[in-house]
């Protein structure tokens, strides 16, 4: 007796008819991850896009377009975190040398405190300021760009 491919056709035509069934159902399920991802996205987005496009119709391609143009702007802003660092050291220094410079106790290390923080403020190296200063590891604030500067009241002590 001959071997049979017959089995071989019926399995080979199940793995078919199996597929030919799968694969909508998970074209649909990646559909919909899809529309629920752009639809998060359109959540995110909504009050940009809609400054934007206040009388348009929401299409999937202009979420993303929307998004792209955002993350591209973020990518941008973050692209000089050591500058930012370097002006709220500045700052910082700025605000130290006011305060001691106010002061009314004069102590060796005060004085050489005030000439070290002014000669920091002088320097055209503020990188080099950073390194020998700032603890590793520091966190780094943006200053406020409506601060006034020196304040002219005194600080209270309870001493």
């Amino acid at each position: 007796m001959a071997p049979s491919a017959t089995g071989q056709v019926t399995h080979s035509k199940q793995n078919f008819s199996l597929t030919k069934i799968r694969k909508p159902v998970v074209e649909k399920i990646r559909r919909d991850r899809i529309n629920t991802c752009i639809g998060q996205l359109k959540s995110l987005l909504g009050p940009e896009f809609l400054r934007q496009k206040p009388n348009s119709k929401q299409e999937k391609a202009d979420i993303l377009e929307m998004t792209v143009y955002f993350l591209s702007l973020q990518q941008q802003a973050g692209s000089s975190p050591l500058a930012a660092a370097n002006e709220g050291y500045s700052r910082c220094v700025q605000e130290a040398a006011n305060f001691l410079s106010r002061c009314e106790v004069k102590t060796p290390s005060h004085s050489r405190l005030l000439s070290h923080f002014r000669s920091l403020q002088t320097s055209n190296q503020p990188r080099q300021a950073n390194r020998s200063l700032s603890p590793p590891g520091s966190p780094v604030q943006q200053p406020t760009k409506g601060m006034a500067s020196p304040v002219s009241y005194q600080l209270w002590r309870p001493w």
